[in-house]
């Protein structure tokens, strides 16, 4: 297979977070005391409380928080609503609406239909409870750091292993739920330990780098990429039928092997292999899955490498 992804495989949006923010607001720096520049940061809300414990969303656009699959903020809670409650930033300020739900929404332990936040208000939705940080406060770096920390990988800046463990999961729960399709990518950086060999470790590092930002960069909308060890690395593909994510990893395979791949002089050659698989409701956990998209993997090096194998 070769050419552009199909049709159907649209970019992802610019908001959507796929690799480490990068912050840029006056803080001082924890290691020499220098002041580092990081960029003023939205609106946030914070999850203090619940099964999203530390999950951050900013405010940059009207959210919608309910137990429908398709809200902004989903929580998978009976005592929530599908469409719970909406918060939209305008000129004034944040501002918070209860959308008629049945068991309320309370802001500070008081049930509201409305009321602009205010930094450090307590939103209790069911069993989750969120806090409201205004753009200009401190602690919203804070908690982008601790976020970052937490949920990404340093060295390439996309998800780490823990956030893929947990994502994986929640993934399936959700294409259970709503019956949507849903494959896992596993691919690996062919010849990785000749790099380090031949160029040094600080090149594998810029390898695993510039692999992540390729793979980060060209993710369509709702896809999720991590670093699973090592030199690989895993794909959640969302909402995408057979053949579409091998198509689409077959994509992700060329734009690599095109990518040019130069440090301290040297050019790098770099390709990688991949193993597809598909969700299946009869799969009793996704430790099912992953096993199945190792195999193709597996598979795909011993045949020689810089190819997909999704069957």
């Amino acid at each position: 297979m070769s050419g552009g992804p199909p049709d159907s495989l649209d970019k992802r949006d610019p908001g959507h977070r796929t690799t480490a923010p990068s912050l840029n607001k006056t803080v001082p720096d924890a290691g020499d005391g220098a002041i580092a520049p990081m960029r003023a940061r939205a609106a946030c809300l914070v999850v203090i409380k619940g099964p999203l414990f530390g999950h951050k969303f900013d405010l940059e656009q009207e959210l919608i928080v309910g137990r429908d699959p398709q809200a902004g903020v989903f929580l998978d809670d009976g005592l929530v609503s599908r469409s719970h409650a909406k918060i939209s930033p305008d000129g004034a300020g944040v501002r918070i609406f209860d959308l008629c739900s049945t068991n309320g929404t309370f802001v500070n332990d008081s049930a509201v239909t409305s009321k602009y936040l205010d930094d450090g208000d307590k939103i209790a939705i069911g069993n989750t409870l969120f806090k409201f940080i205004s753009r200009d406060n401190i602690e919203a770096v804070y908690h982008e750091h601790l976020y970052s920390m937490t949920h990404f990988d340093a060295l390439t800046g996309v998800h780490n292993r823990p956030t893929f463990d947990s994502s994986i999961s929640s993934s399936i729960a959700k294409a259970a739920r709503v019956a949507e399709p849903l494959a896992l990518m596993l691919l690996d950086i062919d010849h990785f330990k000749r790099c380090n060999d031949t160029y040094g470790h600080r090149a594998g590092d810029y390898v695993l780098k510039q692999v992540g930002t390729v793979l980060g960069d060209n993710l369509r909308d709702g896809d999720f990429v991590a670093r699973y060890g090592g030199e690989e690395f895993a794909l959640i593909i969302r909402r995408l039928s057979p053949p579409g994510p091998a198509r689409f990893a077959e994509h992700l395979r060329g734009v690599i092997q095109a990518q040019r791949f130069e440090f301290e002089g040297h050019h790098i050659p770099v390709t990688i292999s991949a193993g597809v698989a598909y969700w299946d409701p009869a799969m009793q956990s996704p430790a099912q899955l992953i096993e199945l998209a190792d195999q193709r993997l597996y598979r795909a090096k011993h045949a020689g490498r810089n190819q997909i194998v999704a069957e």
